[in-house]
């Protein structure tokens, strides 16, 4: 058996792995190079040491690996496979320049696997105490990593099948290396300028420029790691709070839609199902916390400031903060849990299970609404955005949606036996499994290590929303037989 529908079949191949691990240590080591090239230009050598000698680590490995040989094309299940061994390794690997900073090795592997899943929780306290490199670094590992999961996207999104990849603006590759690789040179141009705006808007109104990039980055990938502890209360300006939102809200959008909107004019942008339903879900969202925040007795001028950036941020999933999340009524936190796990788009940077999906299971009820108005012999087709919805797409969707929930509520067990507060540990596990990074204040360096790996678990399931984990640890992908290699 030959052919996309019967890859799975055929086991991974280690040679075709180690190769494209070579290929990934390679680009690793570059990425390291800007951190260490900071590190020189402020002054922190010490720092810059250590990132001079993990990037001549990574290169001489990289080399090495990557001149293993293999034959044909890349397996649907090995590029899983990869992708999933990428998000371990990278957060792994770049815990060695924190750990040489007087970091400990829990918290460093916290931030790093926060960082590479563009979540933004942190276990570290005080963050403008840190050295400036510190704080460059870990908003250009979002930056980066909110770059990787877009490309790699491509080969996430095949699976859940053809009507989510056109409903996103993706194109179906004819083969998944170069077409992932197209893929990545068109959204790397969309990224670059989408940060580049980002930081042109925020200088022109008045920030300053260091901050700025780190800001940016972090809100086109929808990540939220802010240079100082406040986020985004620490801002001098509501338009610069606004400018980091609207940042955000550019990341959450499918990125290949911008390029399609310049073909198609930008009508293509604003006609499209889930950038209307972002929007709608954002404003929806601001309105009802608005309405909380005054039923608890807060200022209107307050609310009416606050509702809207917190709502955007966990729509986003980027997960900035204007305000202490502690302040919330009951009423408040449930409204930004429900946010946060409905997500942004698919072929965004944006987590949740998308707001595709939860389109899907809307169409599914309504659909089994209609049969039952109909005669049995009539045939009814469930359609989204005028593309026809096949049975297993609805099936792959609200299988994530149901892997989501099964996740969130497995991990907020081990919460309530360590006796945190029932509400404040669902909202913690929701905002890691939706990679949102807004916490209800028990994410610190006191939490119990065991803890920590539950929400470090949670991250990576949700980054790669599943189905990359359920394939990587599907026996058959290891052991059968494989193709030559």
């Amino acid at each position: 058996m030959s052919g996309p529908k019967y890859e799975l079949f055929f086991a991974v191949r280690l040679r075709l792995l180690g190769h494209f691990l070579g290929l990934f240590l390679l680009v690793t080591a570059t990425l390291t190079l800007v951190p260490f090239l900071v590190a020189l230009v402020v002054g922190e050598y010490h720092i810059a040491f250590s990132y001079g000698v993990l990037t001549g680590v990574l290169l001489t490995t990289g080399i090495l690996m990557q001149k293993m040989r293999y034959q044909g094309q890349m397996q649907l299940n090995e590029a899983m496979v990869l992708v999933a061994l990428i998000f371990i390794l990278l957060p792994v690997i770049m815990t060695a320049p924190l750990v040489a900073q007087g970091i400990s090795f829990a918290d460093a592997l916290f931030e790093t696997i926060s960082a590479a899943t563009t979540t933004g929780l942190s276990t570290l306290g005080a963050i403008e105490q840190y050295p400036a490199t510190f704080r460059f670094a870990r908003a250009w590992m979002q930056w980066y990593g909110g770059l990787g999961i877009v490309v790699f996207s491509l080969a996430l999104i095949v699976r859940p099948g053809m009507a989510a990849l056109r409903l996103s603006s993706l194109e179906e590759p004819d083969d998944l290396v170069g077409g992932t690789r197209a893929h990545a040179r068109r959204v790397l141009k969309v990224y670059g300028a989408l940060t580049a705006a980002g930081l042109i808007l925020w200088l022109i109104l008045g920030g300053e420029p260091f901050p700025g990039l780190l800001y940016i980055m972090s809100a086109v990938s929808t990540g939220g790691f802010a240079p100082t502890t406040g986020s985004l209360a620490d801002l001098d300006h509501l338009r610069l709070a606004w400018v980091v939102t609207l940042g955000s809200l550019a990341g959450a959008i499918p990125l290949a839609l911008y390029q399609q909107s310049l073909r198609k004019g930008w009508r293509a942008l604003l006609q499209n199902l889930e950038m209307q339903t972002l929007l709608a879900a954002g404003v929806i969202s601001s309105l009802v916390l608005g309405l909380s925040m005054l039923g608890q007795g807060m200022p209107i001028d307050f609310a009416a400031r606050h509702a809207p950036l917190m709502a955007f941020s966990a729509q986003t999933t980027s997960g900035f903060s204007s305000m202490d999340v502690a302040a919330l009524s009951t009423g408040g936190k449930f409204i930004l849990i429900l946010t946060m796990s409905l997500g942004g788009s698919i072929g965004s940077t944006a987590g949740g299970f998308k707001l595709l999906r939860l389109l899907i299971l809307v169409g599914v009820i309504f659909h089994a609404v209609k049969r039952m108005t109909v005669s049995r012999h009539v045939v009814t087709e469930q359609r989204l955005g005028g593309e026809r919805l096949g049975l297993p797409e609805i099936q792959d969707a609200l299988m994530i949606i149901l892997l989501f929930i099964i996740t969130v509520l497995l991990s907020w067990i081990p919460f309530l036996l360590y006796g945190y507060s029932p509400l404040d540990s669902l909202f913690e596990v929701v905002s890691a499994t939706g990679t949102v990074g807004l916490s209800s204040g028990i994410t610190s360096s006191s939490m119990p290590d065991f803890l920590k790996g539950i929400l470090c678990l949670d991250m990576l399931l949700g980054r790669l929303e599943f189905v990359a984990w359920l394939v990587f640890f599907y026996y058959r992908t290891w052991f059968g037989r494989k193709r030559e290699q």
